[in-house]
């Protein structure tokens, strides 16, 4: 008889025991670092859509993501970031965003609550510094700011009532002091950072009947880089038929989401696995659609059709748009944009910045008087030693007073008798320097409608902000006694009825000028006939690149830009146009109206991994030889130049009566992409060239460069991005056309004059002396009748 070997039983027990838990582990070892895990957060989830006929299985339905919105919590389905930007940091002592985001009212019928993270520079005291948040104008966080070693997540429930259907302003600010120091130099030390991929709206509401189109668009918020993106599923890439009402579709969706960073990106085959601030968006005829997208409506058969639906491969809601013919699709994007034309006669009053930053910021045309309250700006009444604080106002992009208007800002302040004699008050326009204030008395004062002249040097078309920073010296600060950083005892006010008074200016068109593109759309945003537009081939990466750049025009213009598709560039003629495309595909002449260098159509190629090979050693020592020799010479002309621009602010262009001519420019392979801009050839229309090396390239530039924090560097004739470094190169233009943007007016004409003999000193010199050369023989010739001749 055979022995079992049943003694082995305990062991084996015993051994199952403690591997167990190890066998039933699902997830490895996490080795990152200590904190809340950060889960992928899916597209919010919209209320629940009407279904049309169910839709068969798809052919790749085995492979189907795992990212479907079924498969995610329901707390990730209902997340919506809440910031606009990539990285939002609150710097100085005092400092605050606000800005806004549009919820529907299915969003917000259920509980919601509101998650933030932030870190903080490792000098800031927080013992006295606070974090607070603002929906709504309502306090619903104030947290001390004490994140120095690792960041730090607050998360709260949110009142019921307080977020309404529709748009919600949020604001964060900073209230920061020093742990140690009490100069202002310390003050440039205090910083607190806002995670955009941590803080978020959990929205509880209950699904229901689906929203309006317009409403879920405008409700489609950002990802967690505060990114927006459109991605539109189109089976038949490459239809030049198709691309015009693409565009008119595109640089609508833009105008109704109205978000700062947007982008779009064309497929063939599937939508990308949703994601949040993401709308997928499906176009073709019903017999274009049925392969890869099968369970149409029955609808899409008879008529055009513009309606929500599920996409069977990623369960996502989807905007489709079909038709039996493209004619029918036509007619239902002219159904959904022609709501958001804007006649040309009809002034625009604003520039819509609320996204980003509230208020919009009002277009001022000359003469206005604003109070700061208007322009958002709130009291402040501060007890440290720096505090800005700044808003928003727009011109027109045919402002012209650069070199000799003067706006004013009317004062209301009141300061004590600790701020010593030395402290100012500057203001700054767009970051630059324009006045300064300063604080004389030793006994307090009160400022009352105090005039203060501010430059409009700075002032650029479209948006301009407008800054106020108080340097306030103490005694107390001077000794820095322990703990009086924390003095809660105000110093100085500044009262928001202080007004800003626009001065009238002159009003003439400029091209090229590519700042005034990227700020109102001009010189395609006033044209009544359709924008013409070349693009060289229809492949996704190049229409994606198209929609995204058309669709920031027309943000910026506030309208829908209509276009017209030309064949070739030599069909354009002589009217407004943009053309897209790889550089070696554009032709010569396009390259010489924008000063591109020919053999840079050629030469211009990615840049490579490898080291460029050296220069020959004959070609360095005829460098080097021109460098020494010119050198002395070359050394005391420049030092010349920069002294009298220092002192005098005259430039060697202000001295030419004629204007140089443009060189041409050569891209370098670290650039990625270029616009340029440049007369046509008979000098009645503008050109505009965007290109990159390849397909790609551009595609992945335009994202880029179109994004809130690189846009407003796109200006002069040319401007060129390099996408390894994240730098725009701007060229100012040397030859300027100036064209009429408005009726005949002498005081017009007067304030465009006056503004170019300031440019201009050379000229205005020799007018000058003319103009006293005849008064002279006028006056010799009036006196030489007079008097008695012998």
């Amino acid at each position: 008889m055979t022995r079992r070997p049943f003694f082995l039983l305990p062991i084996f027990v015993i051994w199952l025991a403690a591997t167990g838990p190890v066998l039933a582990q699902a997830a490895p070892f996490d080795m990152g670092p200590e904190g809340p895990s950060v889960p992928v957060a899916p597209a919010p989830k919209l209320p629940e859509l009407p279904r049309g006929p169910a839709a068969q299985p798809a052919p790749n339905n085995d492979q189907r993501s795992d990212t479907s919105p079924s498969a995610r919590p329901p707390e990730q389905q209902n997340r919506r970031y809440i910031l606009p930007v990539q990285e939002l940091a609150l710097t100085g002592e005092l400092d605050r965003r606000s800005w806004s985001i549009y919820l529907t009212e299915q969003q917000v019928s259920g509980p919601i609550s509101l998650a933030f993270s932030f870190r903080n520079a490792i000098v800031v005291a927080p013992e006295a510094s606070r974090l607070t948040v603002l929906l709504n104008g309502r306090q619903v966080a104030d947290e001390a700011i004490s994140a120095a070693d690792r960041p730090r997540t607050v998360s709260l429930e949110v009142p019921a009532g307080i977020l309404q259907a529709g748009s919600n302003q949020i604001e964060f600010r900073a209230n920061q002091r020093h742990r140690t120091d009490c100069d202002i130099r310390s003050t440039y030390e205090l910083w607190t950072r806002i995670d955009p991929a941590e803080t978020f709206l959990t929205l509880g509401g209950q699904t229901g009947t689906a929203p309006s189109i317009a409403e879920a668009i405008r409700a489609i918020g950002a990802d967690a880089k505060g990114a927006t993106s459109f991605e539109v599923l189109l089976p038949t890439l490459g239809q030049p038929g198709a691309t015009v009402p693409l565009l008119r579709l595109a640089q609508g969706l833009s105008l109704l989401a109205g978000m700062p960073s947007q982008s779009f990106s064309f497929h063939s085959q599937r939508l990308p696995a949703p994601r949040p601030g993401h709308l997928g968006i499906v176009i073709g005829t019903a017999a274009e659609l049925q392969p890869v997208f099968p369970g149409l409506p029955a609808a899409a058969q008879n008529g055009s059709l513009l309606t929500w639906a599920v996409d069977p491969q990623t369960d996502q809601p989807v905007l489709l748009i079909t038709g039996p013919r493209w004619s029918d699709i036509r007619a239902a994007i002219d159904t959904f944009v022609t709501p958001l034309d804007r006649s040309l006669a009809v002034r625009r009053d604003v520039i819509s910045t609320q996204r980003w930053s509230t208020p919009d910021a009002p277009l001022l045309f000359g003469g206005e008087t604003l109070a700061l309250s208007q322009l958002g700006m709130e009291t402040i009444e501060f007890p440290g030693r720096r505090v800005s604080t700044n808003f928003n106002l727009a011109v027109p992009s045919d402002f012209y007073a650069n070199a000799f208007g003067e706006g004013q800002l009317l004062l209301d302040a009141a300061f004590t008798d600790a701020v010593l004699p030395g402290s100012h008050i500057d203001v700054y326009v767009n970051g630059n320097i324009a006045s300064t204030v300063p604080i004389t008395s030793s006994k307090g004062g009160i400022l009352r409608h105090l005039p203060i002249k501010v430059a409009l040097r700075h002032i650029r078309p479209g948006l301009n902000t407008i800054g106020l920073e108080a340097i306030i010296t103490t005694e107390a600060d001077t000794l820095c006694a322990p703990g009086s950083t924390a003095v809660a005892e105000p110093r100085l006010a500044i009262f928001n009825t202080s007004e800003w008074r626009m001065p009238a200016f002159g009003r003439i068109g400029r091209t090229p000028n590519l700042a005034a593109l990227a700020a109102t759309g001009y010189p395609y945003a006033r044209d009544e006939e359709p924008l013409q537009l070349f693009v060289d081939r229809f492949d996704a990466d190049t229409m994606s690149a198209v929609s995204t750049f058309m669709g920031k025009l027309a943000l910026a213009a506030g309208h829908v830009i209509a276009t017209e598709l030309v064949a070739t560039p030599t069909a354009v003629g002589d009217r407004n146009a943009i053309f897209f495309g790889s550089l070696s595909q554009m032709p010569a002449r396009l390259l010489a109206q924008t000063a591109i260098a020919a053999d840079g159509a050629t030469s211009w190629r990615p840049a490579s991994p490898l080291a460029a090979p050296a220069a020959p050693t004959s070609a360095a020592f005829e460098q080097w030889r021109t460098r020494v020799s010119g050198g002395i010479w070359s050394g005391q002309v420049s030092a010349f130049q920069a002294w009298l621009q220092r002192n005098f602010d005259i430039s060697a262009a202000s001295l030419r009566i004629l204007p140089s001519t443009e060189a041409p420019f050569r891209p370098s392979p670290t650039h990625s992409l270029l616009i340029a801009q440049g007369p046509s050839p008979s000098g009645e229309a503008s050109w505009t060239l965007v290109t990159s090396p390849t397909s790609a390239e551009l595609k992945t530039s335009v994202e880029m460069i179109t994004r809130l924090d690189r846009w407003g560097d796109v200006g002069g004739r040319l401007s060129a991005y390099a996408s390894k470094t994240d730098t725009v190169t701007v060229l100012a233009e040397n030859q300027i056309d100036y064209r009429s943007t408005g009726g005949v007016s002498l005081n017009n004409y007067r304030l465009v004059l006056t503004n170019w003999l300031s440019t201009n000193v050379l000229a205005y010199t020799i007018l000058l002396v003319v103009f006293a050369v005849i008064f002279g023989l006028a006056t010799a010739s009036v006196l030489s009748r007079l008097g008695r001749r012998k």
